[in-house]
Parts: structure tokens; sequence; C-alpha cells
């Protein structure tokens, strides 16, 4: 494989991306198109990404297929792109330069001056959203790489006018580590991706070194309620800014909060130990509240003024599928999530329950086996708020069938606390069972993948036939 200094290259013009409709491949590639570069890329499914796209001028084919490949400057592969695709075969074959998406990514990241890397366990693309709409607002004119879709930029990416690069990091197979911050956010560390971590301790190191990667002069901003991510603070030489609930102690702090009937907080905002307003957040749930914490931070540390950032969030919205709100028909409420691991699913249904309700129904798509199985208890004692558990089959795309866990056996267990709990095997079962059986007042939370939210729009349609 050849070597390659990264895509400032003189001989890089041509760029293909094996397997570019994902949503962090696909918003590299328009930031690349939108930086000059000639972009190519194939996919095994047509998507709005891979659309919007060929819209802005990029060669995109479906199936992926070394003829239509060429021979570009460059070849970007992702992680679910192994040594047997024609493609990246072809590329060896060729001596085409090959780069890994982290690579690429923190390369990006390396041409503007102030990186800003959103880390956590969970909570990342809603905090990475927060940060950029506040640097939006306050004037910043940065350049945008999120997770996950934002009305506010109209898709997953914006390519800025400034030295400021704002992205997500995260830790799944290191990939955080090819990051180069300025700033460095840690929302939480709760043990997950049991398939490359071993256990909570090896994935704190992985934390740490990500930390260490900020410059002296840079900062890391750390979420000091999270008992989890505080060893960090004494470990880095960069500055620290610490920030949470009820401790004016803190550098960024929020105390008083108080709910109003769809579960969004106000609170007083201390900075140094002086109060500076009190804002109301758009956006549900208390660890929004310190989510908003880690973004204001970073735009108040980037030069954004109090006044800016504070105006921004009386407007400031999540990111898509972000307990979001697909259809309220009947008084029936149905939100939509990605939550897919134990702390995240207990968060999304503590919004529920701050919300008027009657009863609150936790439809789940749990992911991957190992997943599953290493963390099968705190999944069980995760869905506490919920008054009924709906759980899908296990959605797996990236490991063999297991055998000693399943969902069936989840509901079982759940059901076996005297919670109503059962597993139904199809979507259009569990569609068909929450329309017969909700009644006015309830909400239902569908968590999981981008496959199992199918449902909430299902329901959707289902009440306005009713209707």
């Amino acid at each position: 494989m050849k070597e390659i200094k990264g895509i400032s290259s003189d001989n890089i013009h041509n760029i293909h991306f094996i397997g570019i409709g994902g949503v962090s491949m696909s918003g590299l590639a328009e930031i690349l198109i939108g930086m000059g570069f000639n972009v190519s890329g194939s996919d095994i499914e047509v998507s709005k990404f891979t659309e919007k796209l060929k819209g802005l001028g990029a060669r995109v084919y479906l199936g992926h297929d070394a003829d239509k490949m060429g021979k570009p400057d460059l070849a970007v592969f992702t992680a679910a792109v192994h040594a047997d695709n024609c493609e990246y075969k072809r590329a060896l074959e060729l001596g085409i330069p090959l780069m890994s998406r982290a690579v690429l990514l923190g390369d990006i990241m390396k041409s503007h001056d102030y990186g800003i890397a959103v880390s956590g366990a969970h909570g990342k693309t809603t905090a990475t959203t927060m940060v950029s709409y506040l640097f939006e607002k306050c004037g910043l004119e940065p350049t945008i790489h999120i997770g996950g879709e934002a009305d506010f930029i109209g898709g997953t990416v914006k390519s800025g006018n400034s030295r400021y690069f704002i992205t997500e990091a995260c830790e799944y197979t290191d990939t955080f580590l090819n990051l180069n911050p300025f700033i460095g956010i840690v929302l939480n560390i709760d043990y997950d991706h049991v398939d490359w971590f071993s256990d909570l301790a090896d994935m704190q190191q992985s934390f740490l070194e990500f930390a260490q990667l900020i410059p002296k002069e840079g900062y890391l901003i750390v979420c000091h309620d999270d008992r989890n991510s505080r060893f960090l603070e004494d470990l880095v030489d960069c500055n620290v800014i610490r920030y949470g609930l009820n401790d004016k102690s803190l550098d960024y702090a929020a105390l008083n909060l108080e709910y109003d009937d769809d579960g969004k907080a106000s609170f007083d905002l201390y900075i140094d130990g002086k109060i500076y307003g009190r804002p109301r957040l758009n956006i549900p749930g208390t660890h929004n509240v310190q989510n908003v914490l880690s973004a204001i931070a970073a735009c108040h540390l980037s030069g954004g003024t109090i006044k800016d950032i504070l105006n921004a969030l009386e407007t400031m919205m999540g990111p898509r599928r972000r307990f979001e709100l697909r259809s309220n028909s009947n008084n029936i409420k149905v939100f939509a999530d990605y939550a897919h691991n134990p702390a995240e699913i207990h968060g999304t249904l503590e919004i529920a329950s701050n919300m008027e309700h009657r009863e609150i129904w936790a439809v789940f798509e749990p992911h991957t086996y190992t997943r599953v199985l290493v963390l099968f208890d705190d999944f069980l004692k995760s869905f506490g708020f919920a008054d009924h558990v709906i759980m899908a089959d296990i959605y797996n795309d990236r490991e063999e069938t297991g055998t000693k866990v399943s969902s069936r056996l989840m509901a079982e267990e759940i059901a076996k606390t005297g919670k109503d709990s059962i597993f139904l095997p199809d979507y259009d079962s569990i569609t068909n069972h929450l329309f017969e059986n909700m009644k006015p007042g309830d909400i239902a939370v569908i968590l999981g993948s981008k496959f199992i939210e199918g449902v909430a729009d299902k329901l959707a349609d289902k009440y306005r036939s009713k209707v």
C-alpha cells in the first residue's frame, strides 16, 4: 500500500469512496466536493445521501464494481469494507493509495486551526449538533461534520469559512485517536462496544489517549458529573474545563433546574461562579442540560459572546432521531430515538416520564449479539420508566448470529419483574400491537436502528387513516 501525506498532497484530485452512502462517509464526500475535489463512490443501496451527492456533482453507482471505479488518486474505505472487497483489491493491485474514513476525518480536521471533537459513550450527535448550532448563531462560520441530520444545516455537514472544524469523535475501534482536536469534549464514559473494548478500564484508557491528543494550549471540556470521566481532569497537560449540575465551583454549571410539561428544562447558568441568565431549552431531558453546558463552554472559549449564546439557546433544536416526535394523533405521542445502549435507553425514557402522560410504551430493537450478551443485566434495568416493553429481534450488521441471548429471552426476563413485556417477531406485528392497545395520553418511544424507526412512521400512517 502506498503512503500518502494527506489530501493536501499536490497529486490528489480524484477521490473515490468505497461505501459512500453512510452518514459519515457521505458527509466527508460532501465536504471534499466543497473543497474542490472530484468525488466518486459506490454503495450497496441508494439513499437520500447518495442522491444528494449526485446532485452536487459526484459520480455514484450502485454496487461495488472494480471496473467502474477507474483509477482515482485516492480511495477511502470504511471499517465495514474488508480485504476481499473488489474495489479495495483493485486499489491494491493498481497501487492506488488507500485511506480509512477515520484517517480522512483527522486529515480534514488537521487542515483547520481549531478542531472541536465531541466524544462520549452516548450523546455525541446531540452535543455536536448543539456545539455547531451555537457556533453558527455566534457567527463563527465553522465547517461541520455531524453523525446525524440537523435541520439548521439541511443535512449532516456544512462547509464553513473559518478556522473551526466541528465533528463527532467516535470511540469505536479507537477511531477518535486519528483526530487532531484543539478542543476535546468528553460527555461521559459508559462501557459499550463490547466487541472492541475488553472492559470499562480499557475504554477509559482510550478516552485518556484521546484527551492527551489535545495540545497544551488547547482545552479538555469534561462532564464532572460523570464519575467515569473525572479521572481525566488530572491526567492531561492542556487546560481543563469542568461542567455539570448543581455545583457553582465548576467552570460552567446549571443550577435550580425546573421542567415544563414537555420535560424541557430551564436553569440558572453559572460561569466561573457568576450567574449569566436563566435559559430555557427547546430540547427535553436533564442529560441535555449537561450536553448544552459542554456546547456553551466550547463556543464561549472560541469567542462566542454570552449574549449571542443565550439568544441562540432559545431556538436551538437537536438532531433528527433524538427523541423526535413522529406523530401526535388522538393525544397519543409517538417518538423515535436512536438509543441503543442501556444508559441511552434509560435517559430517553426518563424524558418521556417527565412529560404529561398516561402510560409509556418502549419498543426496542437491540443492536449486535455481543452487546446484548455482555450488557444483558444492564439492559433489563434500563426500562424502569416504561409501563410496557416490546422487544424486536436483535439487529446485527457486523458479527455472526449469537445463540446465548435473544430478544425473546430479554422480554421474558423483564416480564418476571411484573412489567408488561413481550417479544414480537416483525415490525408489522409491533405496529399493530401498539395501534390496538395504546390509549389517549399514552407515549410510545421507538428505540434502536434506522429500521425499527419505520414502526413510528407506520403507526403515524395508521392514526392518520383512522382520522
